[in-house]
């Protein structure tokens, strides 16, 4: 259990190392300056903005629908904080999972990792139990379409004591805050 909490603390540290190209090209100078193009907004070419979105999906485990939301925060140039929440639904049991991950963007595709809080409360056994367990998941969310609304699918895998559970989610964020993308 170990070893797979450190592969994915590892997985998601290692796009952020700096590029040895970047080190190199110096500071950016728009056209006025004599350079070719002008900087671009933030969250152009893959840095994350802040969200707000909504999302529904299927665990392939339990065999049960999901509704949930979720925030995304920038944390910094190319990593993101993104918390969420699902509750799943059921006739005999309420379950539900608060998720605390960190995300980051590799053109259009987001990789990530974090901790899942899981609850259930299954009234035909009587079962109640609340755990943490490490999370892993990477998603889809295409940029290119021009569009404020940003659809996603993401993979995550919720790693349990008696195994890991699938979960397959779609969704919607819409950008907020000031650091949104202008468009012309």
């Amino acid at each position: 259990m170990r070893i797979r909490l450190y592969a994915t603390v590892i997985a998601c540290l290692i796009p952020l190392l700096p590029h040895v190209a970047d080190a190199q090209r110096g500071p950016r100078r728009g056209p006025t300056q004599g350079g070719r193009g002008a900087r671009l907004p933030v969250g152009a070419l893959g840095a994350p903005t802040a969200a707000l979105g909504i999302r529904g999906g299927h665990d392939f485990v339990a065999e049960r629908w999901s509704a949930g939301a979720q925030l995304r925060l920038p944390v910094a140039r190319r990593l993101a904080f993104v918390p969420s929440g699902d509750v799943f639904l059921g006739d005999s049991a309420t379950d539900w999972q608060l998720n605390a991950d960190l995300t980051v963007p590799l053109r259009g595709v987001y990789v990530g990792g974090g901790v899942g809080l899981l609850r259930t409360d299954d009234r035909d056994t009587g079962v109640r139990e609340t755990r943490a367990a490490p999370n892993l998941l990477v998603g889809i969310e295409p940029r290119a379409l021009g569009l404020a609304v940003r659809p996603f699918v993401e993979g995550r895998w919720t790693f349990v004591r008696d195994g890991a559970r699938f979960r397959l989610v779609a969704g919607a964020n819409v950008p907020i805050g000031g650091n949104t993308p202008r468009r012309r």
